[in-house]
């Protein structure tokens, strides 16, 4: 991850501001929405703790040392190692799991108490893919080594899915 790239993903997760004016302009605003608001503080650290950790031998043992902090603090547990595309947005903190092993895309909402993992451990390589423009709801878990959730999929609170799940579908799970 380069710095522009991380300029990118704070625009459109911790920033009101859609257009892009003046650099100094943008911080100042991610600064402010980051220091008052806890989730985006959240998103904004971890995100940083992402581009140290695509960087030295040092920048990524500091990496590791946030994420650990960061965890701890806001009391989340989401990987660093996680592919998550931006537009990244969480809407209580939590309680929120997500594995490293995960590829999500752009516009990606989910809420608290939601577990995003894998069923098996030690395996050569795991699958999960999820689309752009997913929500997810409260106390939902998505649990499975292969799977591919679609584009503009909406899962309802409280759903356990471990099935892939086709684009522009709601999933629920019926009582």
């Amino acid at each position: 991850m380069n710095f522009d790239t991380l300029m990118a993903y704070w625009q459109s997760e911790v920033s009101n501001k859609k257009k892009r004016a003046s650099r100094i302009g943008l911080i100042s605003n991610i600064l402010k929405r980051a220091r008052k608001h806890n989730t985006l503080r959240y998103l904004f650290m971890f995100r940083l703790a992402q581009y140290f950790y695509s960087g030295n031998r040092f920048a990524r043992f500091y990496a590791k040392r946030m994420e650990r902090k960061l965890n701890l603090k806001y009391g989340v547990d989401i990987s660093i190692h996680a592919q998550i595309g931006p537009g990244f947005r969480i809407a209580h903190l939590p309680g929120v799991v997500i594995t490293g092993n995960v590829k999500i895309g752009c516009n990606f909402f989910i809420r608290q108490n939601t577990t995003i993992g894998i069923k098996t451990l030690g395996l050569d390589g795991y699958d999960l893919v999820i689309g752009d423009n997913v929500s997810i709801g409260a106390h939902s878990c998505i649990i499975a080594d292969t799977l591919v959730i679609g584009d503009n999929v909406t899962i309802g609170a409280m759903s356990f899915v471990n099935k892939d799940i086709a684009s522009g579908v709601t999933f629920y799970n019926p009582r």
